[in-house]
């Protein structure tokens, strides 16, 4: 093995989604010409790179552009029951006019969009062309500053000095081993959904989850277990993750069913097992997805008839490439989804008789539940009685893990006593802030604005550390 060193003057980023490449960037912007360089190092080849921010719709919980809306701060706190820290949640609202000022200012353009809930309680913006589209402008600003990117090349470890101060970066690239030293390193790789190891061992089951993206075999923990070797605490819920409801069958990217309040779920017994209605889509997705990873194969099964197609937007609901199973009569179904004839007919007859009266209304919580049947349904309960009958498997995909770093408000990493690990800052995914439920519209957003923090306190870092050096000689 060989290992070469290089000039100290540089700011490393790992990682080049939008939490590296908002990082890299605004280092580029702060620094003065000759301080110094900025390089992004990133595993996947040149066509592969983006992280999860390359295959991800990137709604942005915005009521508008520069505006996260009154209640912004206090509905994240409660998805999380109040333990995501509250300063950290403060600090995206503060920050939000000045990044969406700079990411406008570098070609990303925003519409209120429709989204795949099709009853979505919550307004959200989407960036025009989504997360692919942000790395389409973002990429050419950061090379026409400077931005070294070093593709196919792997962060190992820290190189830390004996005080504990970051020194540099480990990595394995087309070469070989080299370290690359740098006064600062900015830890943007992602969490550990690409290991199964580490998930196993941190979700406590082996139960497998489906990868939203491909974006998610890049993402293996290193970055956040680098800096837990130096001392970093951790933060967020190890134990949890975003989840989303996807269609097995599928081999395309975010092959989401979101349209699963429209019918019944069923498990591999044949059983209902959860309330189908039991709020909007996009504030049951993620627990209804997480209820069908814990039963027995991991899998369900919607269920529903031809009453489905008066929903003029369940298309925008439905993004596997596989077309629906459908039979003439729930007997033939069962037998097309390998479950007993006896019992799903079973299932269907006794919930159709648990159907209350009202007025169906796909758009809105309109009520309509059942009576005496476990589970309820609270709303858009009625028959499936219109053949053809109509039926998607679904699984539990992960999309990224909760499990992460403990870091301050100006990104610093920080280690158990709550004291900063000098030179080291991270933003992103690799942060660990949720807990139970994701807020959604909030991880490409939070990348971005702690992403430039980190990349102003790093460059800030950078000037400091040159005039010190100066004064010194």
């Amino acid at each position: 093995m060989t290992t070469t060193k290089e000039r100290p003057d540089n700011i490393i980023v790992i990682g080049s989604g939008i939490a590296g490449l908002s990082a890299a960037i605004t280092a580029a912007e702060q620094m003065r010409e000759g301080q110094g360089r900025v390089i992004l190092v990133d595993r996947a080849p040149e066509e592969e790179a983006g992280g999860l921010t390359k295959w991800t719709s990137a709604y942005f919980r915005l009521d508008d552009v520069y505006d996260p809306g009154e209640t912004f701060v206090s509905d994240i706190m409660d998805f999380s029951d109040g333990r995501t820290p509250r300063w950290y949640v403060e600090k995206m609202a503060e920050q939000i006019p000045e990044s969406m000022e700079w990411v406008q200012g570098h070609g990303v353009r925003f519409k209120r969009l429709p989204t795949y809930f099709i009853n979505s309680s919550r307004k959200r913006l989407q960036p025009v062309g989504g997360g692919e589209g942000i790395l389409s402008a973002l990429v050419p600003v950061a090379e026409k500053l400077g931005v070294e990117f070093r593709y196919d090349t792997t962060a190992t470890s820290l190189d830390i000095t004996a005080s504990g101060e970051v020194r540099g970066l480990h990595v394995i690239g087309p070469s070989g081993h080299s370290t690359i030293s740098a006064r600062s390193v900015i830890i943007a790789s992602g969490g550990f959904e690409g290991d199964t190891e580490i998930l196993t061992r941190e979700l406590g089951t082996a139960e497998p989850l489906i990868p939203i993206a491909p974006g998610v075999a890049f993402n293996r923990g290193e970055g956040i277990q680098m800096a837990l070797d130096v001392g970093a605490a951790r933060a967020g819920e190890w134990d949890g993750f975003h989840a989303e409801p996807v269609d097995p069958r599928s081999t395309t990217p975010e092959s989401l069913v979101m349209v699963f309040p429209y019918g019944i779920l069923v498990n591999k017994d044949a059983l209902r097992f959860i309330d189908e209605g039991s709020n909007t889509v996009d504030e049951i997705y993620e627990s209804t997805a997480r209820a069908i990873w814990a039963e027995r194969d991991g899998i369900a099964y919607f269920i529903t008839d031809q009453q489905f197609t008066s929903i003029e937007a369940r298309a925008r609901g439905i993004l596997t490439s596989v077309k629906p199973i459908v039979a003439d009569s729930i007997e033939q179904l069962a037998t097309s989804l390998e479950l007993s004839v006896d019992t799903l007919t079973a299932t269907v007859r006794q919930f159709n008789a648990a159907v209350g009266d009202g007025i169906f209304d796909w758009k809105r919580l309109d009520g309509k539940r059942t009576h005496g049947i476990e589970p309820e349904k609270s709303n858009w309960a009625r028959t499936i009685s219109e053949a053809p009958y109509i039926a998607y498997p679904i699984k539990c995909g992960i999309v990224f893990t909760f499990g992460g770093l403990s870091t301050n408000a100006d990104a610093e990493v920080l280690d158990e006593q709550g004291n900063t690990i000098p030179g080291l800052y991270a933003a992103g995914e690799c942060t660990g802030i949720y807990h139970g439920k994701y807020p959604g519209g909030t991880s490409v957003l939070r990348g971005m604005i702690f992403g430039r923090l980190a990349g102003k306190a790093a460059a800030h870092r950078m000037s400091l550390s040159m005039k010190e050096t100066r004064a010194s000689q």
